[in-house]
């Protein structure tokens, strides 16, 4: 009889447990969103800083580069455009540049154009990322003693 009773209640238990439950759909996570948001994200630059040995030895906030936007997509093609400001930061500078981003979360690595720093994408490091603030770093010896931080704020997003 104990073992009637024991065995009815598991199975009232199982039937609970399956019938009343909703259907679980995962949303994955994805990194990404900060840099492109849901559509589209607009960031300027708002500091540079070049680094010795960790330690910040100069900073610069450029007009010129603070007139600049950079915009991620978050399509298929992970499109990306930079658009020149009002001010002109080289000679030759283009108004309007088209790339493609990508991410790498296992380096934290995001690879764009900056175009103050090289005519084509470099791969950054990802010091920092929220929906408002990104800070990203690339060395530039072969020690990895000396590095650019920049500092982007996100002004628009689609």
């Amino acid at each position: 009889m104990k073992q009637k009773r024991n065995l009815l209640i598991l199975c009232a238990g199982l039937w609970m447990a399956f019938s009343c439950s909703e259907e679980f759909k995962p949303t994955p996570y994805t990194y990404s969103n900060f840099f492109t948001g849901e559509n589209s994200k607009t960031w300027r630059l708002r500091l540079l800083e070049q680094t010795a040995d960790g330690t910040v030895v100069a900073r610069t906030s450029s007009s010129c580069l603070a007139d600049d936007r950079f915009t991620f997509y978050a399509n298929d093609e992970r499109s990306y455009e930079t658009t020149s400001g009002s001010q002109e930061c080289f000679e030759g500078e283009a108004a309007l540049s088209t790339s493609n981003w990508s991410f790498v979360s296992s380096t934290a690595t995001l690879t764009m154009l900056l175009p103050a720093l090289s005519a084509s994408a470099l791969p950054f490091f990802v010091l920092d990322a929220d929906d408002d603030d990104m800070e990203l770093e690339i060395f530039f010896d072969q020690e990895a003693t000396e590095s650019y931080r920049i500092h982007f704020t996100a002004i628009d997003e689609d």
